[in-house]
């Protein structure tokens, strides 16, 4: 359900659930019509430490969500944000739990703890660093092509983008690339939605997996980030760190080749000034960042103190949320937002969000996207969506809006050796 629970839009909150998941912008329209002001909002799906139906705040103007992304009253920490979740709750609904230290890493937390997490990874994930590894990036994809050549069609999500991204992050942490399908599983089930008990059992292997892997590191010569993580941080930070890079390192970048693969097809002209001219590839990705926002909602925060955002007095204690999707699409900010046009390359979006949590991995994503597009051209002449829309399966999740699967063909016709 999405849509106000009753005629006063003054008193009774959105209601956000699969519909908002699966396409967020008429939500955000309506709000952008009602004044674009800070929006209580109930989150029907509960997931990892979130509880079901969960009273909060959104944040949706650029203008607004970038005063929030830089004011200290908008607070991370994990531990104290917990009884926050249960206070905004409906009585007798009970969060998920921190049943994990997963979930204790540098994207939930402020400085100084923030600071700490991130300082060992700094120097791995700069732009320079990150330019070394175009190669290998390449060779990646092209292998996860080789897998469906010669196919009518094949899935995107399933057959390309996951295979292909994780195999990336496999590649960069250090992580053996035949574990890769158990920690794929594990990741579905903390991001999505599930029940307690799926949750708490996936968490576990995972935490159980990461330990054992982290201390081979810790013994270790290597100079992966994972070595790095193990040598720089005691187990459980390592461990958090570790899962935080692996979840969001190729969940977004395999949304966003699927999100931007069905946004090409729905502007055909679009599409075919791409596929005909594969320079324009960096441009293509800039917008696709912008025009589909992989991250649609941040994670949580909670303001310390009553503070007024956009006219709208937000009150202490409220958990809230910013709405990056919406703020990049923000005609205040952006001319004619909902148009997307892979000439226009508008570098200022939220996509990566901002502030002291920017995503350390936007140098990464970006290079592989790049490469993923320039590939899907390159050998992929003719690709098509094939899944029609009503038969779409969209992941019941705030924070990353993806796909499920995605039909398009025909595959490659021959494998990098043939064809070269």
């Amino acid at each position: 359900m999405t849509g106000r629970n009753s005629e006063s839009e003054s008193v009774c909150p959105l209601s956000l659930g699969y519909d908002f998941y699966r396409d967020p912008q008429p939500v955000y329209r309506e709000i952008r019509g009602n004044g674009g002001k800070p929006t209580e909002i109930v989150l029907e799906t509960g997931m990892a430490y979130l509880p079901p139906n969960l009273k909060a705040w959104l944040v949706t103007s650029y203008e607004d969500v970038e005063f929030v992304l830089r004011d200290p009253r908008f607070r991370k920490s994990i531990n104290e944000a917990m009884p926050l979740f249960a206070a905004n709750s409906p009585a007798g609904a009970r969060a998920q739990g921190r049943s994990s230290l997963l979930y204790d890493n540098m994207a939930n937390n402020d400085p100084p703890t923030h600071t700490a997490l991130r300082k060992p990874l700094n120097g791995a994930f700069t732009s320079r660093a990150i330019t070394t590894k175009r190669r290998v990036v390449e060779e990646l994809a092209e292998a996860a092509l080789d897998a469906v050549a010669g196919t009518t069609d094949f899935d995107l999500v399933q057959d390309f983008a996951f295979p292909y991204s994780i195999s990336v992050i496999c590649d960069t942490l250090g992580v053996p690339a035949e574990d890769r399908r158990e920690f794929h599983s594990w990741v579905q089930t903390i991001t999505g939605e599930a029940t307690p008990e799926a949750l708490r059992r996936d968490a576990a292997k995972m935490v159980d997996y990461l330990s054992e892997l982290l201390r081979q590191k810790r013994s270790g010569g290597a100079e992966d980030v994972l070595s790095l993580l193990a040598r720089s941080l005691d187990e459980p930070q390592a461990v958090a760190q570790a899962y935080a890079l692996l979840a969001a390192g190729y969940e977004t970048t395999a949304n966003l080749i699927a999100t931007g693969m069905l946004t090409l097809e729905a502007s055909p002209e679009q599409k075919k000034r791409l596929w005909s001219d594969r320079s324009l590839v960096p441009g293509a990705v800039e917008e696709m960042l912008r025009h589909q926002s992989p991250f649609n909602l941040s994670l949580y925060r909670y303001v310390t103190e009553t503070a007024v955002v956009g006219g709208t007095e937000i009150p202490a204690g409220s958990i809230v949320f910013l709405a990056f999707a919406a703020a990049n699409r923000d005609e205040a900010r952006f001319v004619d937002p909902d148009t997307f046009a892979i000439d226009k390359v508008r570098r200022e979006h939220l996509a990566f969000g901002g502030g002291i949590h920017n995503c350390i991995g936007k140098h990464l994503a970006r290079l592989e996207a790049e490469v993923a597009f320039d590939a899907l051209i390159r050998r992929c002449p003719e690709l098509a969506v094939r899944t029609p829309a009503e038969s779409m399966r969209w992941k019941a999740s705030p924070t990353f809006r993806g796909l499920r699967s995605l039909l398009v063909g025909p595959g490659p016709a021959a494998t990098a050796e043939e064809e070269a």
